[in-house]
């Protein structure tokens, strides 16, 4: 070979070594506050990897989407990107805060291939996303999603064992390579890195027209998504609670249109465990609000007899002398729901839910009923039944029904993540609210049709009948998880409430089941879960006991202003703060384990002073936790107290703004607290300084009970109050130098 032949042949190495580096690029986009960010590598494939400061969290890992003609989506080579920056307010119609910042910076990789890949990272986390634009329908075969951990880190597990539920305990593992081939779980899932304080959830949004993600576990140190692939033949439904089953499937996950978008990837990444708590990343990655008209859409809370199995007395008799008419599953009709509805009426709650056992006969004119008393009727039926019967909604809307609770989904392979959007659109054409039960996990329906106010994907109270899992260990793990998605359909309220000990579940005809924690750790679900209808699952002839707790669920909101964890650590405690308003609520739950917890009262407005009502643990309530404190006492911007929360415990407190209630001014007060105890219809009252008098005067202000202690060193006091009517009264507490007053309720 000459010396030209030579020098052309190293010119022709040297350029096609150029031009196999050039088609290797690398892209980073780092969240706005600089905190982290991911890192693209594309050279004949795609992969991604996520890097906090110094700390790398997923190493690269491919992403993509392998068709059945062979080609795959993230192999192609770039033609271009753009970058552009996000910095905005989102207006909330439905949830925990009326706003939320959007603020993000994106990359967007156009590929020569006919697609792109979406990458944004907020300060919340990192979301990727492919767009395609093909001119046919194509078939998936596969996606590529993998996650490889840099380190070991602990992982949260809802494991699942089948495609039709959603409701799952978390399974801990120290080290994801505990895992063990085969085993896969719903999302989201969370990794807590054991040298860093930093936690990812792995979750997804904005899904249309795919099926859902499941990760699995996809050898050392490393999982990757799973889906359920396309039904070939369906079972048809031979009851109201089955379904169309998969009987076969194809062997691909998606056949769809091939100009789309795909659902976005999400891996949420923390280093503060409360942040979770606040974290609404998939919100604000689904698609905009579809619904022009949401003035009909209204949020609240709900009597609802389906936990309590409808037993108003021990054995289901009625008791006219109290208005109670015959009751228990074998009395569901219109008399036995026209109490419901007066109960929700006294209370001003928005709906009474009829679930599995009501019946079209009468509902027409219990819509009638409850309209004269403004409250609103939502009614169960299963998703076949509003799936299958197109006029279904529509007719029930002329019954004068105001929302719809649709159950048993049990599938989220790709026909059936449709499901969901038709049958809110459905709901809206006739101006219904919804809640989805037995549902996949979702993934930001509710901004887009906000109608849909819950979905269960969670072990709510239902739990109690069945198993142990909806625990207080549980109720610390998945708002820290699940919660990421959205609402959920948890239906708290029980009063049947018992140690880790004496609970047992029970699902008996006529027999009520029990719930796990104090009565003050079950109040706490009201302010720390979220639920845009938040039902009463007990008995309203059990809150009709307790006027004090009645008054807390009469009040509380649903949905909020402003959301404040203000301290958390996932599987032992939340403290967490809700605005609405002029008014804050405080909440405060624990695990199995007891502990105490300082509030710190600063995110108040300063120079104001609050009454604060605060339903929360006896120093008894570990043994007995059916008992609870009710107080009222002062506060302001600069409080600090410590609460003690039993094994199983916590509590709430209201904090309004301090208004004079039509008694004469008090300057200087003592600091006392005023504990009623309905079951011996006493009230204790505690102070710092030793008591001198007690007055008690009704709302208006009248003197109804008077004592003095002349000759007494005593700072606790007990006053038998069981022949004071029922009602709202103001005591008055005098010591030798300070006057103080606070409100309770008989």
């Amino acid at each position: 070979m000459n010396s030209l032949t030579n020098k052309i042949c190293l010119c022709l190495l040297f350029s096609l070594f150029c031009f196999q580096k050039t088609g290797a690029v690398d892209y980073d986009v780092i969240s706005p506050n600089e905190n982290f960010k991911i890192t693209l590598h594309i050279d004949n494939g795609t992969q991604y990897e996520i890097n906090a400061g110094q700390t790398q969290l997923i190493s690269p890992s491919s992403i993509g989407l392998n068709l059945q003609d062979g080609t795959v989506v993230g192999k192609g080579t770039v033609k271009s990107v753009e970058r552009k920056s996000v910095d905005s307010v989102l207006q909330v119609l439905i949830g925990k805060n009326k706003t939320l910042l959007e603020k993000y910076n994106e990359l967007i990789v156009h590929y020569n291939e006919n697609y792109d890949l979406e990458v944004r990272a907020y300060n919340e986390g990192i979301a990727y996303r492919f767009v395609t634009a093909f001119p046919t329908n194509i078939i998936i075969n596969s996606e590529d999603a993998v996650f490889n951990f840099a380190g070991n880190p602990k992982v949260y597990f809802p494991e699942a064992t089948n495609f039709e539920h959603w409701e799952k305990r978390y399974d801990i593992y120290n080290s994801v390579n505990d895992l063990t081939s085969g085993q896969f779980a719903v999302t989201p899932i969370l990794f807590s890195y054991p040298v860093s304080n930093y936690k990812i959830a792995i979750t997804e949004a904005d899904v249309t027209d795919y099926p859902g993600l499941y990760i699995q576990s996809n050898g050392t140190n490393s999982l990757k998504g799973m889906w359920a692939e396309y039904p070939e033949t369906v079972s048809e439904p031979d009851n109201v609670y089955s379904n169309h089953a998969p009987l076969t499937r194809y062997d691909y996950i998606a056949n769809t249109t091939g100009a789309r978008s795909f659902p976005w990837r999400v891996i949420i990444v923390s280093n503060d465990d409360k942040s979770l708590l606040n974290n609404e990343l998939v919100y604000l990655l689904a698609e905009p609000q579809k619904l022009a008209d949401v003035s009909w859409i209204v949020p609240g809370k709900t009597s609802w007899e389906w936990w309590h199995k409808a037993m108003l007395t021990p054995d289901g008799s009625a008791d006219p002398v109290n208005g109670i008419p015959a009751n228990g599953n074998a009395n569901l009709g219109l008399t036995l729901y026209k109490y419901y509805v007066d109960f929700a009426a006294a209370n001003k709650i928005e709906y009474m839910t009829l679930d599995a056992g009501w019946n079209e006969s009468y509902i027409s004119a219990l819509c009638t009923y409850a309209k004269s008393k403004n409250v609103k009727i939502m009614v169960w039926t299963w998703a076949s039944n509003a799936l299958e019967s197109p006029s279904l909604i529509a007719k029930w809307k002329r019954f004068g029904i105001s929302g719809v609770k649709i159950d048993f989904f049990q599938r989220n392979d790709q026909p059936a993540m449709n499901w969901g959007a038709r049958i809110a659109q459905d709901l809206a054409n006739s101006k219904m609210v919804g809640i989805f039960h037995g549902c996949p996990v979702p993934t930001g329906l509710n901004r887009t049709y906000p109608n849909i106010l819950n979905f269960e994907a969670v072990l709510g109270e239902e739990e109690d009948f069945w198993r142990r899992g909806s625990s207080p260990d549980y109720h610390v793990q998945f708002p820290f998880m699940r919660s990421l998605v959205g609402p959920e359909d948890y239906t708290p309220g029980s009063m049947r409430n018992k140690t880790e000990r004496q609970f047992s579940p029970v699902d008996l005809p006529n027999t009520v089941p029990s719930s796990q924690g104090t009565r003050a750790h079950e109040l706490s679900m009201y302010v720390i879960f979220d639920q845009w209808l938040g039902f009463l699952s007990d008995a309203p002839t059990e809150y009709n006991k307790y006027p004090d707790i009645l008054d807390f669920l009469s009040t509380v909101p649903t949905v909020w202003d402003k959301t404040v964890p203000l301290d958390a650590k996932l599987g032992e405690y939340i403290l967490m703060a809700k605005q609405k308003g002029t008014d804050w609520y405080v909440g405060g739950m624990s695990s199995w384990v007891a502990r105490d917890i300082q509030v710190d009262f600063s995110f108040l407005k300063p120079d104001v002073n609050y009454k604060a009502t605060v339903l929360r643990d006896d120093y008894t309530s570990g043994d007995y936790p059916t008992r609870y404190v009710s107080e009222q006492i002062d506060i302001t911007s600069i409080t600090k107290l410590t609460y003690n929360m039993a094994k199983g415990g916590g509590f709430v407190i209201r904090l309004t703004e301090d208004v004079s209630n039509g008694l004469s001014d008090i300057k200087n007060k003592a600091s006392f607290s005023v504990r009623v105890d309905n079951v011996n219809q006493m009230i204790n009252v505690h102070s710092t300084e030793v008591i001198r008098s007690i007055e008690i005067f009704n709302i208006s202000g009248q003197l109804v009970l008077s004592e003095k202690y002349a000759s007494n060193n005593s700072f606790m006091k007990q006053i038998n109050i069981s022949k004071i009517t029922r009602g709202t009264f103001i005591v008055k507490v005098q010591t030798n130098e300070r006057i103080g007053s606070s409100k309770f309720i008989n």
